[in-house]
């Protein structure tokens, strides 16, 4: 396992680069799992203006005013954040150093901060200059609706990651207490996909029926997106060894890698908070992340983003090119997903996380999966039989 991108780099190659420390490699799957999400979104965008169920964005383009002033304080300003911190644990490789020590710390150089800061001044006052004209100039320009993506995309993280911890604290409502619910909110750990994706989906309806977009397209749009974030998240799970992973495995082994049939996470980050819960010492091993899973379990998050993948590649390069009703699209998303996890969910570590009733025990994610199930088909008959046209004028050729 990868806690952070140094492991990953030096088991890789033997490369020691002490500053990648500060990477965490679950986080660097999360932001690379955001970005595949708004080139799918962004794509889709810009197909479906041309195909007229997106109306052309108006967009004033003002010439020959210059950068103003507010651009010089914020990019001093971060300039010097950057040289003052991030340079500094990016140089500093003492002993003992560990960069994710010292983030929240007040350590730093002065000289990288104001180092950087007068190179981005210069850089902006140079611009400024290139830019103004004695008669500035304005012209509207139509672009297509992926000129929204910037906005729509905050909106979706935010009630995104919101939705996300309120669902992961509804998994142990025994353990929700009402005094220390706004600290529970506000901490890093906990997070559930499908609350994720439903407030995250909310919000950008939200937005989308505010300005105008027919809410069928803009899920269309969404749903490879979704499924292509969810397939990179899952291997930010995988390489770092973050809890996600299934039940114990002792079944003889068909012929596979034991990192794909039955592995012990060895270096996870989990084993050095939760040493007593299941981990065991790595033999000869030192360090921060020296714990490994006493009996091997399912790598459920691997094969969660290997089918996810797969099912994307279904969606992007085969469905996306039916002529299917609005809606259809991602109501195959949603079945799809539901499926997928649904079967995982056999093999995949509970915990305490289940709900009983009347006898029966099942995870929130199962819960959600029959749902989502449920209301693909009822979404792709629907949908069917209630289509609707392009509101705006096409001009695909």
């Amino acid at each position: 396992m990868f806690p952070t991108l140094y492991h990953f780099l030096f088991d890789l190659t033997g490369i020691s680069l002490p500053f990648l420390k500060v990477v965490n490699t679950f986080g660097f799957f999360v932001a690379l799992s955001i970005g595949a999400a708004y080139w799918a979104m962004s794509t889709e965008f810009a197909r479906k203006t041309l195909l007229g169920d997106f109306a052309k964005v108006k967009v004033k383009q003002v010439t020959g005013v210059g950068v103003d002033r507010s651009e010089y304080l914020i990019n001093g300003l971060m300039s010097f954040v950057f040289g003052y911190k991030i340079l500094y644990l990016m140089v500093e490789t003492g002993d003992g150093f560990s960069p994710q020590d010292h983030v929240f710390s007040t350590e730093g150089s002065w000289l990288f901060g104001i180092g950087a800061m007068s190179f981005s001044l210069w850089r902006t006052w140079v611009a400024d200059k290139k830019q103004r004209r004695e008669t500035p100039s304005e012209t509207i320009v139509e672009m297509d609706a992926s000129v929204r993506m910037s906005n729509i995309t905050t909106i979706a993280l935010l009630s995104g990651f919101l939705g996300a911890k309120v669902f992961h604290l509804l998994e142990t409502p025994s353990e929700i207490h009402w005094e220390t619910l706004l600290v529970d909110l506000l901490t890093s750990g906990g997070w559930t996909f499908y609350g994720g994706l439903i407030c995250g989906a909310a919000g950008v309806i939200w937005y989308a029926q505010k300005h105008g977009m027919h809410w069928r397209h803009v899920f269309d749009a969404g749903g490879p997106a979704m499924m292509l974030s969810y397939g990179l998240g899952r291997f930010g799970c995988h390489f770092s060894g973050d809890g996600d992973w299934g039940i114990a495995n002792v079944k003889p082994n068909p012929g596979l890698p034991d990192w794909a049939w039955a592995y012990k996470y060895p270096h996870n980050v989990l084993g050095k908070d939760y040493a007593s819960a299941g981990m065991e010492m790595i033999p000869g091993c030192s360090g921060e992340y020296c714990y490994q899973l006493s009996v091997p379990v399912y790598p459920t998050p691997l094969y969660e983003a290997l089918m996810a993948l797969g099912l994307f590649a279904l969606l992007w390069f085969v469905l996306r090119k039916w002529s299917l009703a609005p809606f259809q699209l991602f109501s195959a998303y949603m079945m799809m997903a539901g499926l997928e996890r649904m079967l995982i969910e056999s093999i995949r570590e509970h915990g305490e996380s289940l709900y009983d009733v009347a006898g029966f025990s099942f995870s929130q994610a199962q819960m959600i999966s029959l749902a989502l199930m449920l209301f693909g088909v009822l979404g792709w008959i629907w949908s069917g039989r209630n289509p609707i046209k392009p509101q705006f004028e096409s001009s695909a050729d």
